[in-house]
């Protein structure tokens, strides 16, 4: 007597159909392999940070300087919830986001990019004050 019930076992494909379809992505693994060990022109320094901070909030700009003028522009990378790794801070242009407020940045390596985040932005601060335990403009290359 036949069950009207969902069968019980998975269907199988033929081994040959599998094959095809592994086949078919090794050329695009092996690029992404390649792409993902290649270093980028803005890769991060080979000095390793001590320092990591928290990124509080969504869609923060990574700035190549700690400014918010026309001549720096975001890099195009976003960061936000996460932590990164930190290097020192020095005072820029004053960014105020609600009750939040701060002329200190961050300069931060994330995504194989190394930038500028506004303080503001980092969990650990209070407002117009650094960031504690990163390291002032003093160590700022």
């Amino acid at each position: 007597m036949a069950s009207s019930g969902p069968p019980t076992t998975a269907p199988t494909r033929p081994r040959s159909v599998l094959r095809r379809r592994l086949a078919a992505c090794a050329p695009a693994a092996a690029l992404a392999g390649t792409l993902l060990a290649a270093p980028t022109a803005a890769a991060v320094p080979a000095a390793p940070s001590a320092y990591e901070v928290y990124v509080w909030a969504t869609g923060v700009n990574l700035r190549p300087c700690p400014r918010v003028a026309d001549a720096c522009r975001p890099t195009g990378v976003r960061l936000g919830r996460e932590y990164v790794a930190a290097y020192c801070q020095a005072l820029g242009d004053r960014v105020v986001d609600g009750p939040y407020e701060n002329a200190y940045w961050v300069e931060v390596a994330a995504h194989g990019h190394v930038g500028w985040i506004s303080a503001v932005y980092v969990r650990g601060g209070d407002n117009n004050q650094p960031v504690p335990g990163i390291p002032g403009p003093d160590s700022c290359v």
